[in-house]
C-alpha cells in the first residue's frame, strides 16, 4: 500500500549572514519569513521516493550528495530515490559560491543535516495515503527576460520600448503541476508537490525571505493543512518582470500576487482530483559528463590585470567577472568535465525529470514535449548545481546569462545533452 509523509525543517541563518543574489555580499538584517527545507516522501511495498525543496539560491553538488547519503542512512529511502532541488531564491543564505558572495561551510552543513532530518522525519511519520496529480496554468505571472535586438544580438532585461529592441527571444512556461497526498483513513491533506517556472527574485531587500515558493506553500497549508514542496522549472531565462504589465512585480505585494494565483490554481486542481491508494514508484538516474566553455588566454591576461588592480571590496561587474573567470580557469583544469547527476522518477502517471542545470525555458518545454508521459514536472537546480544552461543561440548572441563565470560555464551543447539524457531516463520509467 502507498504511504506518504511530509516534514519541514528550518534553515534560516543567523542575522548578519551574507546572502547571495547580487554581485556583492548582502548582510541580512532580519527575517521577513523563515527559510526552510520541505520534504515529501512516498513509499510503496517495494519502492520509495523523496522530493525535497530547499529555500536556497543553489546547492553544491557535493552537499546534495552528502545529504542524500545521510538521509538514506536515517530512513528507508535509498539515495538514488531522492531528488533535492534549490528554489533559486535570491534572499536566502550563503548556500553556494555566487559571483561576489562566498558560501559559508557551517551554513552548508546546517542545510545538509536539515535536508536529511526532513526526509527522515517525513518517512517516520508517513501514513497510508492516496495520491493524485493534475496540470493547470497560471498565465500572466512569468515572462522570458531575454530580447532579440535589431543588430542580431540578444539582451537580458531590455526595455521593450527602446530603439533596436525587436521581440522576446524565448518562451515562458505557465504550467502549474501539482501532486497531492491525503490520508487514506480520513481524507486529511498531508501535503503537495508543486512545480512552476520562474526566477525567485520578487522579494529583494536586506531580509531573509523565501519569496513566492514559501508564500505558495504557506497559503496551501493555511487552506488545506498540508505544506507544499516547491520544485522550480526551467527558469534560467524566465522572471516575473514585465515592463508593460501594470501589476505588482516586486516586494511583498508581488509575492502575495504570485501566492494567490498559484494557490488559487492549485485549489482549483485539488477540487477536481481523483485520488488512488496505489501508485507505482519508479526511479532512474545517470551521471552525465559535459564539457566546458573556456576563457580565452588573452581574456585571462586582462582579468589578471583587473583583479590585481581591484580593491578587495571592489564588487563592480568588471572586477567580479574578472575574478570569476580566473577561478573558472582553475576549476575547468581541475575537473576536466562537469559531472551532472540526472534523476528521473515516476509516481503513478506523473513523471519528474531533474538535473543540476539552471536550464533555459526552451529546454524544459522540449523535455516535456518529448516525455512519454502526459504530465511531467521539469526540475532545475536539482541534485546539485551546474550553473546556467543557455541555448547555443543565447551563448552566441550575448546577454547576462551566458557570461563566462563559475555559474555559467558549460559548453553550448550541454543543454541538448541534458535533455536527451532526461528523455532516455523517462523512457526507462514506462
Amino acid at each position: 500500500m502507498l504511504h506518504a509523509g511530509f516534514s519541514i525543517a528550518d534553515i534560516t541563518p543567523a542575522f548578519g549572514a551574507a546572502g547571495p543574489g547580487g554581485f556583492a555580499p548582502i548582510p541580512r538584517k532580519g527575517i521577513h519569513d523563515p527559510l526552510r527545507v520541505r520534504a515529501g516522501v512516498f513509499t510503496s511495498d517495494d519502492a520509495a521516493l523523496a522530493l525535497v525543496g530547499v529555500d536556497a539560491v543553489s546547492l553544491k553538488t557535493e552537499d546534495v550528495t552528502r545529504a542524500r547519503e545521510m538521509a538514506a542512512a536515517l530512513s528507508p529511502i535509498p539515495a538514488d530515490g531522492i531528488i533535492i532541488a534549490a528554489s533559486h531564491v535570491h534572499t536566502g543564505g550563503p548556500s553556494n559560491d555566487v559571483l561576489g558572495t562566498p558560501s559559508d561551510p557551517h551554513y552548508r552543513e546546517q542545510i545538509v543535516r536539515q535536508i536529511a532530518t526532513a526526509i527522515a522525519e517525513a518517512a517516520r511519520t508517513a501514513v497510508p495515503a492516496e495520491i493524485a496529480s493534475a496540470s493547470g496554468r497560471a498565465e500572466g505571472l512569468a515572462w522570458n527576460r531575454r530580447w532579440k535586438m535589431a543588430d542580431g544580438s540578444q539582451a537580458t532585461h531590455a526595455d521593450p520600448d527602446a530603439e533596436g529592441v525587436v521581440e522576446r527571444a524565448g518562451p515562458q512556461d505557465p504550467e502549474v503541476l501539482l501532486l497531492a497526498a491525503r490520508a487514506a483513513d480520513d481524507g486529511r491533506i498531508l501535503g503537495f508537490v508543486g512545480n512552476f517556472t520562474c526566477h525567485v527574485t520578487i522579494m529583494g531587500g536586506p531580509l531573509f525571505a523565501a519569496d513566492y515558493p514559501g508564500a505558495w506553500s504557506d497559503a496551501m497549508e493555511a487552506a488545506t493543512g498540508g505544506p507544499l514542496v516547491f520544485l522550480n522549472g526551467a527558469m534560467g531565462d524566465v522572471t516575473q518582470v514585465n515592463k508593460k504589465l501594470n501589476r505588482p512585480q516586486k516586494g511583498s505585494d508581488g509575492v502575495r500576487r504570485f501566492a494567490r494565483m498559484l494557490s488559487g490554481e492549485s485549489l482549483r486542481l485539488l477540487a477536481e482530483m481523483q485520488f488512488a491508494d496505489a501508485a507505482e514508484i519508479v526511479t532512474a538516474g545517470e551521471t552525465l559528463r559535459v564539457g566546458f566553455r573556456h576563457p580565452e588566454p588573452e581574456q585571462l591576461e586582462r582579468d589578471r590585470e583587473t583583479a590585481a588592480k581591484a580593491a578587495i571590496d571592489d564588487y563592480s561587474r568588471e572586477a567580479v567577472f574578472a575574478r570569476e573567470r580566473l577561478m573558472l580557469a582553475e576549476y575547468t583544469v581541475e575537473r576536466g568535465e562537469e559531472a551532472c547527476p540526472m534523476i528521473c522518477a515516476r509516481i503513478g502517471d506523473l513523471a519528474i525529470a531533474s538535473g543540476p542545470g539552471q536550464m533555459f525555458c526552451e529546454f524544459g518545454l522540449d523535455c516535456k514535449s518529448r516525455s512519454p508521459f502526459a504530465k511531467t514536472m521539469y526540475v532545475s537546480l536539482a541534485n546539485g548545481n551546474a550553473g546556467y544552461v543557455p541555448t547555443p543561440i543565447a551563448i552566441a548572441t550575448g546577454g547576462y546569462e551566458p557570461t563566462l563565470c563559475r555559474g555559467s560555464k558549460l559548453a553550448p551543447e550541454a543543454g541538448g545533452q541534458m535533455v536527451a539524457a532526461q528523455v532516455r531516463l523517462l523512457e526507462a520509467l514506462r
